[in-house]
């Protein structure tokens, strides 16, 4: 397992200095404002769907080992952080935008984010991979945790921003996901002394390459967010 968590912190450190972050750094107050009240409703079904994943194909009913217990316990709280996207989706004014559920509908299932359902897909199709694998699910699991730190702390300057200008705290998009991220990580040392047969190190290998490509894809998504943002 050593050689997967190797795998998945080398391509972390690739991601985190991918030139699409760098964006970053040209947004303005305003522009943030904006960019957030587009990114906040992409994010629901993103956000229900990775609850979904977690607790039918990551967490254990019943755990037995320690493995299931340290895979359980970051599972079940990554399953509640929809509740922090519900405030800022309220701070955002998102949710005004919604009298009734073909509203609701047509803001989720918009065209505008069919690649962050895309993104989910597989994500999901990589869950189901790992069957009942204590090795394929904490690769799956951290591949995620580990792409979803990097964007919080990549793009927290937008949050900030967001603070300045409307004297508002966002949770989701801001520190208090973060915090919970690290504080609830789960603890790799249990797995790190698992051994990988060559059929399960190449499939665990498939699945980091596989979630870091998506992930970039979404993340660029995103980003272009900003063309409907300055062409409004």
């Amino acid at each position: 397992m050593r050689r997967v968590f190797a795998e998945i912190n080398r391509q972390n450190e690739i991601l985190k200095s991918d030139e699409v972050f760098l964006k970053v750094r040209d947004i303005s107050s305003v522009e943030a404002v904006e960019l957030l009240k587009v990114w906040g409703p992409l994010f629901v079904h993103m956000t229900m769907t990775f609850r979904d994943v977690n607790l039918i194909y990551n967490a254990y009913e019943h755990p037995q080992n320690d493995f299931e217990r340290a895979i359980n316990g970051h599972a079940y709280v990554d399953a509640t952080h929809w509740e922090m996207l519900v405030t800022d989706l309220e701070s955002l004014g998102a949710a005004d935008q919604v009298k009734k559920y073909k509203d609701a509908m047509s803001i989720i299932w918009s065209d505008q984010g069919k690649p962050i359902r895309d993104y989910m897909y597989w994500v999901m199709h990589r869950a189901q991979r790992c069957g009942s694998s204590h090795a394929l699910k904490i690769t799956a699991m951290e591949s995620c945790e580990s792409t979803v730190k990097t964007f919080l702390t990549q793009t927290r300057h937008i949050s900030m921003l967001f603070k300045r200008e409307t004297g508002v705290t966002l949770n989701y998009f801001g520190e208090s996901h973060i915090e919970s991220e690290v504080v609830n990580a789960v603890d790799l040392s249990v797995f790190d002394e698992i051994e990988l047969d060559q059929k399960t190190l190449a499939t665990a290998l498939w699945i980091v390459n596989s979630h870091f490509q998506d992930f970039k894809v979404f993340v660029e998504c995103l980003f272009d967010c900003l063309h409907q943002v300055r062409n409004s």
